[in-house]
């Protein structure tokens, strides 16, 4: 098991991407720490289907200082540790062109970046103190194409670029950090979209297909692990050739 006795915290797990990799991370032998900011229902079921014995469920908003710091004050306290971070809480929120209103604009920022980035932040330390740690950051080749539909986002999914490159000169040679940049995954958030747009995203990708989250867990879980020991500040882009274009 790639992951034995390792702790990980996956922010935003209760479902799609973050679901998929905290039941793919105890299945290579983690203890996983369960995040949601609402749904306490959904994060139970994540725990139950990876066993109560392999992680525990803490209910935080990420976005917030006080929150970051209670999801790390819970896992060490449960666990004594942390050897794995997964920034993965993320939104889309609507309207998100050009011409949203201020609250929508931060609200984006706050979500996917600011957390990201307080994560690190109260992280670092455990992990410096351990000589150890591996964080992998969730991207977006939004972030990276640009889109005038969801502006908000891609702006705060490039940011996540440059926290994971800043950072992992910053944190050298003790902790790795990584991003993993997915396009269109087969989450909730896409269904939402619609039949015909899903349909415009299989055609516009060469695999002429949508991810399922368990591929993305697969990046993730290569970046987060030993198999990645030389590997540092890099993205890996998982869209099956959609940024190609």
């Amino acid at each position: 098991m790639r992951l034995k006795d390792k702790v990980a915290i996956i922010t935003g797990s209760s479902r799609g991407i973050g679901r998929a990799t905290a039941i793919l991370f105890a299945k290579e032998g983690a203890k996983v720490v369960i995040n949601c900011k609402e749904r306490v229902d959904k994060a139970e079921e994540v725990l139950d289907e990876i066993g109560k014995e392999n992680g525990i469920v803490v209910k935080a908003d990420v976005s917030a200082e006080e929150g970051a710091k209670q999801l790390i004050c819970e896992a060490v306290k449960q666990f004594g540790r942390i050897d794995i971070l997964i920034n993965n809480a993320g939104e889309i929120l609507r309207p998100g062109d050009w011409n949203s209103d201020v609250e929508t604009w931060q609200k984006t920022l706050d979500t996917n970046l600011t957390s990201a980035w307080l994560m690190i932040r109260e992280v670092a330390p455990v992990m410096l103190k351990q000589k150890s740690g591996s964080i992998v950051n969730l991207t977006s080749t939004v972030g990276l194409l640009g889109s005038q539909f969801v502006l908000a986002y891609g702006v705060s999914k490039l940011g996540v670029v440059n926290i994971t490159k800043s950072m992992a000169k910053e944190l050298a040679p003790d902790i790795r950090v990584n991003a993993v940049a997915p396009s269109n995954v087969m989450t909730d958030m896409t269904k939402g979209a619609g039949d015909a747009l899903i349909e415009k995203f299989k055609q516009a990708t060469p695999l002429k297909r949508i991810a399922d989250p368990e591929e993305l867990a697969k990046a993730i879980l290569f970046l987060a692990s030993d198999e990645a020991s030389y590997i540092t500040g890099e993205m890996l882009v998982v869209d099956g050739g959609y940024s190609l274009k």
